[in-house]
């Protein structure tokens, strides 16, 4: 099977499944399937705010533990005493890699959501908006208003990885602590720069592979899934088959 059939067999007839896979070194590569359809995007926001935060407020602003909120979820946030002190930068970088909500809500309170909107436009993706935070009281229905598309996801991805000046969210892309999709197959010290987004029956996983030989962004997002964990699976198996089929190790 080559990777255009491998693909095709993620997705099948189903339109809740959506990929993009792009080749930014190496071997050229560009598949596409469902990439214009619209999903909600979830924590994937927090990648467009992590830039608009950077490009707003001054990455060396410090911004003590008391100024964060707090949340009924795990936070790494709790491990640190209520005088600790983070640079924003710093924050940005905690935020992408453990998926933080109450630092995600602290930046988007800085900057606002028009500007994270702008933001995503200007790196090429026109159908990502901005509509709703990351409170406890916005995890339910109404997460489910910010909205991005797989083509969008992978633009974005592709600007951070180009921008000299980002590289430090790239860094922080990949150091993530979920690592139960992309990166579930693949060796563990390949370089996957990746971020998730979870709701009740959506599971996203978008990032860059950094190969021997190719260089590649991924971009996986699903929506009204039975068995979201199952779905975690099957990305992985998907990406293990298609970065096998570009030449590089599994």
């Amino acid at each position: 099977m080559d990777i255009e059939g491998r693909v095709g067999s993620f997705v099948h007839d189903d339109p809740g499944r959506a990929v993009v896979l792009r080749t930014v070194r190496g071997r050229n590569l560009h598949v596409e399937r469902n990439a214009d359809r619209v999903f909600p995007a979830a924590s994937l926001m927090k990648v467009p705010l992590a830039v608009a935060a950077l490009d707003h407020l001054d990455a060396a602003l410090v911004v003590t533990r008391s100024e964060l909120g707090r949340t009924a979820y795990p936070s790494l946030l709790e491990v640190f005493g209520l005088d600790h002190e983070f640079t924003l930068a710093e924050l940005c970088g905690l935020m992408l890699a453990t998926s933080d909500n109450p630092i995600a809500d602290y930046l988007l309170d800085r900057v606002g959501r028009d500007a994270v909107t702008a933001t995503a436009v200007r790196t090429g993706a026109h159908r990502t908006q901005m509509r709703v935070g990351f409170t406890d009281d916005e995890l339910g229905p109404a997460a489910r208003e910010s909205t991005t598309t797989a083509r969008d996801v992978a633009c974005i991805l592709q600007y951070v990885a180009t921008e000299p000046r980002l590289r430090p969210l790239v860094r922080a892309l990949r150091n993530s602590m979920r690592n139960f999709r992309l990166p579930l197959r693949l060796p563990d010290e390949l370089p996957v720069a990746h971020k998730t987004g979870s709701l009740n029956g959506l599971a996203h996983d978008a990032g860059i592979l950094f190969g021997r030989d190719s260089d590649l962004i991924a971009v996986f997002l699903t929506d009204n899934q039975r068995d979201t964990a199952a779905v975690g699976v099957h990305i992985g198996d998907c990406v293990a088959d298609v970065w096998q089929l570009l030449g590089e190790s599994v």
